[in-house]
């Protein structure tokens, strides 16, 4: 057998495997990218400054409207060609400062969910892609707390910050092929004053992330 023949068998063969790889890639490349590359996201800063808003009555738009300082969050994703579905950020657990300038673990017993934003048109779940804005929290005008944005709290919640006080807040994702592999925390310290304009208002809230 020439050396040609044997270069076109080895070129058929390479020829063979190519098209077996391109229809395996077509059928499970995604499952294949998730296992070498598994989804990655992360919760980052957004908006800690604050976001002044006007909130105003539906039923009567014309009424003045309700001062509020909005603070924002953001879920990312470190692999965009991997989309993550059904993704939602909880509220996994709290500790509050005491006394004696340590923070001490709050009693919460479920997770409670926080909200995408805008809230008026986003799901309670969204597929993420590249990045999604989350309402971590919020303080009214004349209002006596920091208050984060969850669907829903408990009747004994303990996790809005009032003046003098300071909290910390952990935060997991969740989604249908992933969970933080750590908690995400954000620390929330206010000292009771309030003011529409976010340059004035960082001297009074401050957000950190630890």
């Amino acid at each position: 057998m020439h050396w040609y023949t044997y270069v076109r068998v080895v070129l058929e063969i390479l020829v063979a495997v190519g098209t077996l790889a391109v229809a395996v890639l077509a059928i499970w490349g995604q499952k294949i990218r998730s296992v070498l590359a598994p989804p990655k996201l992360v919760i980052e800063p957004h908006n800690l400054s604050g976001d002044p808003t006007v909130l105003r009555q539906l039923d009567n738009p014309q009424a003045p409207g309700m001062r509020v300082m909005y603070y924002h969050l953001k879920v990312v994703n470190k692999r965009p060609w991997l989309p993550v579905s059904s993704c939602r950020v909880v509220l996994k657990g709290l500790t509050k400062r005491g006394p004696d300038n340590l923070f001490h673990p709050v009693t919460m017993p479920v997770p409670l969910q926080f909200v995408w934003a805008p809230a008026e048109i986003t799901p309670p779940t969204v597929t993420i892609t590249k990045e999604h804005v989350l309402d971590f929290g919020r303080i009214v005008e004349g209002g006596k707390c920091f208050q984060p944005v969850l669907y829903s709290y408990l009747n004994n919640f303990q996790g809005f910050v009032r003046p003098g006080e300071a909290v910390r807040y952990q935060l997991e994702i969740q989604a249908a092929d992933f969970t933080s592999p750590r908690h995400h925390v954000f620390e929330v310290a206010w000292d009771g004053q309030w003011s529409h304009v976010p340059e004035e208002m960082l001297k009074h809230l401050t957000i950190r992330e630890l």
